[in-house]
C-alpha cells in the first residue's frame, strides 16, 4: 500500500502537518482529496520546511500539529461517505480538531525557553502548605513576550522541625545579568567610590537579593567588584562568582579561577552544598567539625535576642545561593531553619553547589520588580510573606550592606 503526504493550509498559513495514509488511493475520502488540491506546489513547500525544520516552533503551533485527527479504522465495515466540504468548512473542522482542550486544574505548558525545574514532592502531607514544591511563574516578572524570567516555590525540608519553611526562586540566567554592589557603609566602598560610575540604576531591574554577611562578621572573606579585588580572595572559601559574560557560579575559590574573567565575586565560609550533596562536616584546623553556620552573638531570633544561649540556636532566618547544572542560579530565603536543612532544600531544587548568604529577619531579602513598556517600576513584591515590608524600598538609593541586583538583558 502506498503512502502519501499532504501539506495542510489552515487559516491562511501553511502548517507542516504530514498525514500518512496507508489505505489505497481510491479509498481516500473526498475531504482529503479536496485538501490535497489546496496546495499547488507540494515539493517546493516541503523543501522550505526541511530548511526550517530545526527552527523551534511556537508552542501553540507545536500543540496544534501534535493532535492529528484519527482516520477511520481500516477494519470497520462500510463507512458512509459524507458530502464534499467547502474549503472554509475543512479549515474550520481541522482547527476544531487540533484545538488544545484545557483541563480544569491542569499544569500549564512548559516554557521551552526556560523549563521549570521538576516539582519537589512534599515531605509533609498534613497540614497542607499551598503550592509546596510546585514551581510557578504566575505573578512573577516576565519579559516583553509574557514569558516568566524566574520561577518560585516554597518547601518544608526538615524532618525534625516541620515549621521550617524555605522559599526558593530560580533565575533564567540566559535572559538575566547579575551585579554585585558593595554596601555604602562597608570599608570597600571607599576604594571604588571615586573610580567607578555605574549606570545600572533601576532600569531593566528584575530582582534584588541580599548578599553575604558584613565584612566585619565575615572573617576575612574576599570580594571582587567590577574586576577590582576589594578584599583579598581566600583560597578554599565558598564564593559566588559573576563572570564578564554575566554567567554565574558557586565554587571553592582557588588560583585556578581565571580572575581576569571575573566581574564580581563575594565569599563566605564553606560550601553548604557540594557535588549535589548537603555538607554535614567540614575540616577545620585538622579536625572535622559540624557544618552548621552561626554568627556568634549576632545570630538573633525575631525578638532580637541572641540564639546562642538557646538549645536550638541554629534555627534562624537564613539565605543562600545555589547553582544548577543548567547554569541557572537559585536563591533561597528561609525561616526557622538550620544551615543543613536550607542546604537540603537547595539540593532538592537541583543545585550542585551552594553558599550561605546573610542571616536574621531584617537582612534576608528578595524583592521582585514589575516594569511597564517604558521600564518604569509599576509594582513590587517579595519572595516570602514574612519578609519585612520596608525592605522592598531599601535598595532604591543604595544600602548599608552588600546586595545582588538582577537585570533583564
Amino acid at each position: 500500500m502506498g503512502k502519501r503526504s499532504f501539506i495542510v493550509l489552515v487559516s491562511g498559513a501553511v502548517f507542516a502537518a504530514a498525514l500518512v495514509v496507508s489505505s489505497p488511493a481510491d479509498e481516500l475520502s473526498p475531504q482529503l482529496g479536496k485538501l490535497a488540491r489546496i496546495i499547488s506546489d507540494v515539493s517546493q513547500l516541503e523543501r522550505k520546511m526541511e530548511v526550517a525544520y530545526e527552527l523551534e516552533l511556537p508552542q501553540w503551533l507545536d500543540n496544534l500539529l501534535a493532535k492529528i485527527p484519527r482516520l477511520e479504522d481500516e477494519d470497520e465495515p462500510t463507512v458512509r461517505q459524507p458530502e464534499p466540504l467547502t474549503e472554509s468548512e475543512i479549515q474550520e473542522q481541522l482547527e476544531e480538531s487540533f484545538a488544545v482542550k484545557e483541563t480544569s486544574g491542569a499544569e500549564p505548558e512548559q516554557d521551552a525557553f526556560f523549563p521549570k525545574p521538576p516539582n519537589i514532592p512534599p515531605l509533609y502531607t498534613s497540614p497542607v502548605l499551598e503550592g509546596e514544591g510546585i514551581w510557578t511563574g504566575e505573578n512573577m516578572p516576565a519579559d516583553a513576550y509574557g514569558r516568566p524570567l524566574l520561577y518560585k516555590t516554597l518547601y518544608r525540608p526538615s524532618e525534625e522541625y516541620p515549621n521550617s519553611i524555605v522559599h526558593l526562586v530560580v533565575f533564567d540566567m540566559k535572559r538575566i545579568k547579575p551585579y554585585f554592589f558593595i554596601g555604602n557603609t562597608e570599608p570597600g566602598i571607599y576604594q571604588v567610590s571615586n573610580s567607578w560610575r555605574g549606570d545600572e540604576g533601576l532600569s531593566k531591574i528584575v530582582a534584588i537579593t541580599n548578599a553575604m554577611w558584613m565584612q566585619q562578621h565575615a572573617r576575612g572573606a574576599g570580594a571582587i567588584f567590577r574586576g577590582q579585588e576589594i578584599y583579598p580572595m581566600v583560597d578554599g572559601m565558598a564564593t559566588l562568582v559573576i563572570y564578564n559574560d554575566d554567567s554565574v557560579d558557586v565554587l571553592e575559590w582557588s588560583k585556578d579561577v581565571p580572575i581576569r574573567l571575573v566581574k564580581d565575586a563575594r565569599q563566605l565560609r564553606h560550601l553548604i552544598v557540594k557535588d549535589g550533596k548537603v555538607v554535614d562536616r567540614i575540616l577545620k584546623n585538622g579536625r572535622f567539625e559540624d557544618s552548621e553556620i552561626g554568627l556568634g552573638g549576632f545570630l538573633i531570633d525575631n525578638n532580637g535576642s541572641s540564639t546562642m544561649r538557646q538549645k536550638h540556636w541554629f534555627l534562624a532566618n537564613r539565605s543562600a545561593f545555589g547553582i544548577r547544572d543548567d547554569g541557572n542560579l537559585v536563591f533561597a530565603l528561609a525561616h526557622h531553619t538550620s544551615t543543613k536543612d536550607l542546604a537540603k532544600a537547595l539540593v532538592l531544587a537541583g543545585c550542585k553547589r551552594a553558599i550561605h548568604g546573610d542571616a536574621n529577619i531584617h537582612n534576608i531579602v528578595c524583592n521582585f520588580y514589575f516594569r511597564d513598556e517604558r521600564n518604569k517600576i509599576v509594582k513590587r513584591d517579595k519572595l516570602s510573606p514574612e519578609q519585612k515590608n520596608y525592605t522592598m524600598m531599601r535598595y532604591d538609593y543604595g544600602y548599608a550592606k552588600d546586595y545582588f541586583a538582577f537585570y533583564e538583558k
